[in-house]
């Protein structure tokens, strides 16, 4: 076996491992975490934040920033699913042989690497709170909650059978790497 091999072989474990550890009752809160429009009214307090938080100039601008790090990842994370094309957990028979709980069944298209949640979360994330930083000069206890809210809806996929912690791992990555340089780009651009 092969260290590539080797490599796929550790995260269908470890994520079968981690999506066996949810029961019934937390189920509900993964599937939140999960959902995009849930979420549509923390993303409107994070914008009004910002705005109080730096005027609105100032706001606005890294909102746009934040804005555009989602748009851009989400049509990157289409583009490597489509080119890589690894099949999601719950389209992977071995997995599902294996006990891969799928709570609310199949959820999203065949390929996942790598997670646009994550990717998206974790960009927002950075993104604004590079912005807070850059121009409030603190952002300490607001970077504890963001990063925690971006690795909680990363972690809902694995649960929700839609990735391996590999597509979460590498999307969150992504995800920052986008952030910090869309974050750089808005504060070059307000200069």
């Amino acid at each position: 076996m092969n260290l590539l091999e080797q490599i796929v072989e550790l995260d269908q474990h470890i994520t079968l491992w981690f999506n066996g550890l949810p029961s019934v009752l937390s189920d509900p809160f993964w599937w939140a975490f999960s959902d995009k429009v849930f979420w549509i009214p923390f993303y409107l307090l994070i914008l009004a934040f910002l705005i109080w938080k730096l005027g609105w100039k100032r706001g606005l601008a890294v909102a746009l920033t934040v804005v555009l790090t989602v748009v851009c990842l989400d049509q990157f994370s289409n583009l490597i699913k489509n080119s890589v094309a690894r099949v999601r957990p719950c389209y992977n028979d071995w997995m599902v042989t294996e006990g891969l709980r799928l709570p609310y069944g199949i959820v999203g298209g065949k390929y996942g690497f790598f997670s646009a949640h994550a990717g998206n979360s974790f960009g927002f994330a950075m993104a604004s709170y590079l912005g807070l930083k850059h121009y409030a000069g603190h952002a300490r206890i607001y970077g504890w909650i963001i990063f925690t809210w971006a690795l909680l809806v990363s972690v809902s996929r694995m649960v929700m059978g839609a990735h391996f912690l590999g597509d979460i791992t590498v999307g969150a990555l992504v995800g920052m790497c986008f952030g910090a340089a869309w974050a750089w780009i808005g504060r070059k651009v307000v200069r």
